[in-house]
């Protein structure tokens, strides 16, 4: 079957991209078009095969999940060192991309200065769109949002979802944070230093020079490394630390699942109750904590 590329076939029947919603809505028309629309799990594969998508090509790709090779014939390249459920959302992501390479690709600031704007939106922006959209392809939100009725929006949801939908518990965790009516996120945390910290530590080489005595730098604390939330949750900063007597901190010490109730501050100011359940595991003998909390009410 010859290509058809499915981002220019979106645009010839909805129209132009105008909001973020109308690159959301793109999911649908993958699985509708396909003809897998209500199939769990989707069938990623169907898609790629209905609209003439070569087969993904698989390569190492360091500091890179997948790459839109051609957007003209289709070609895409996956890493080939990811899990299964995280070369899927790949996929995923790169059919997305399709839809981005017939976009405008920057705005014009006069006297030939070019912005690059994929679409009008910001490159990071356009990051979290295909995101989003690959996430709302592989877990369709009506289909989330009836599994967070029944089961709620905690870990064990997360878990089913995961293992329905087969994609990764995190990306489950994202997507139901996202969907949720509660006031939910996804952290990752890890034991580290806050990038001001770094800044002021001494030169080691240097001491070791003059012979000056190594002093210690400053002790690292379970910070943010990243967080996904929906509308309704705070802002959560990059390298906020947490208490070592929180339920997090008691996961990454003792290495076992946690759950409890913690009073957690963002701002700096205030702090909330949040029900917090935290799944150690280790990367590269790097070990980390992923959690989900949910705020209570007062």
């Amino acid at each position: 079957m010859s290509f058809i590329h499915p981002g220019r076939l979106y645009l010839r029947k909805r129209g132009a991209i105008e909001s973020a919603e109308d690159i959301f809505n793109y999911a649908d028309f993958l699985r509708v078009e396909a003809g897998v629309d209500g199939v769990i799990p989707v069938d990623i594969d169907g898609i790629f095969q209905h609209f003439g998508i070569p087969t993904p090509k698989f390569a190492p790709l360091p500091d890179q999940q997948g790459l839109l090779f051609n957007a003209e014939s289709g070609i895409i390249i996956i890493n080939s060192e990811d899990p299964a459920t995280r070369q899927k959302f790949s996929k995923a992501h790169e059919l997305v991309e399709l839809l981005f390479a017939e976009l405008p690709q920057g705005l014009s600031l006069g006297g030939g200065w070019f912005l690059h704007r994929p679409g009008g939106f910001k490159e990071k922006t356009k990051e979290t769109l295909c995101n989003q959209t690959a996430a709302d392809l592989l877990m369709p939100p009506s289909e989330i949002q009836t599994r967070i009725q029944l089961y709620g929006s905690n870990f064990d949801s997360g878990r089913l979802i995961a293992t329905d939908f087969e994609v990764s518990l995190s990306a489950a965790l994202v997507q139901i944070a996202r969907l949720s009516s509660d006031s939910c996120a996804v952290i990752l945390w890890q034991m580290k230093n806050k990038p001001s910290e770094l800044k002021k530590q001494p030169d080691r080489a240097q001491l070791k020079l003059t012979g000056f005595d190594l002093v210690e730098g400053p002790t690292k604390k379970l910070r943010v490394v990243w967080s996904f939330g929906g509308t309704n949750t705070p802002y959560i900063p990059i390298d906020k630390s947490i208490d070592n007597n929180s339920h997090v901190f008691m996961a990454w010490e003792c290495n076992i699942f946690t759950y409890g109730d913690d009073y957690l501050t963002f701002d700096g100011r205030s702090s909330a109750l949040y029900r917090t359940e935290n799944q150690p595991f280790t990367v590269e003998g790097e070990k980390m904590v992923l959690s989900f909390i949910r705020k209570l009410k007062s």
